[in-house]
């Protein structure tokens, strides 16, 4: 009996992706955000939301422009219709108490593309030059400020392909003068 039990959990998901596949569920596509300037840009170790991995997270400035690319790959070689494809800039407030609150304070919207078909890997530039982001990054034990950038195809009658780049925001402040007054 105990030889034949990792044989049937391995059959068992086997089947469940089998299934899953024939009937469309799972991810359609995969969707990766980069960034223009990485290789010359300060990058910081977040923990990830699993808090077993590590993040490489890049570090902007609050008046810097966030440009990159985005990259639409379709899984398996196939198709997939959307009735639209967006990019957001995003500025949240999450505060985890007893439950999780968000709150989103900047959010810009860019539309890429009309309605269509992706059928081969897809490469769409996208640039927010002038988002106020007046907010320093924080990642704190119950409360996160935190920017990102999410894309998203919208489709009719599936779920849809959305993916999130998160980014650090470090604001240079002049230092404060001197009170000598007090």
């Amino acid at each position: 009996v105990q030889i034949w039990l990792p044989l049937l959990s391995s059959v068992s998901f086997l089947m469940a992706k089998a299934v899953k596949k024939l009937f469309g569920f799972g991810p359609v596509a995969t969707v990766s955000i980069e960034f223009n300037d990485m290789d010359t840009r300060r990058v910081i170790d977040m923990p990830a939301k699993d808090d077993e991995e590590v993040q490489r997270v890049p570090v902007f400035r609050g008046e810097e422009a966030i440009s990159g690319r985005i990259v639409i790959t379709p899984v398996d070689g196939k198709r997939f219709e959307h009735t639209g494809i967006k990019v957001e800039l995003i500025g949240q407030i999450v505060l985890s108490y007893e439950r999780v609150e968000k709150q989103d304070f900047t959010s810009v919207v860019r539309q890429l593309e009309p309605a269509g078909e992706v059928s081969s890997e897809r490469v769409l530039e996208f640039d927010f030059p002038t988002v106020d982001k007046q907010f320093d990054s924080y990642a704190g034990l119950n409360a996160q400020l935190r920017y990102f950038v999410r894309v998203t195809a919208v489709r009719s009658y599936a779920s849809n392909v959305v993916h999130e780049q998160e980014f650090w925001v470090e604001n240079d402040f002049p230092e404060p003068e001197s009170n000598n007054g007090i």
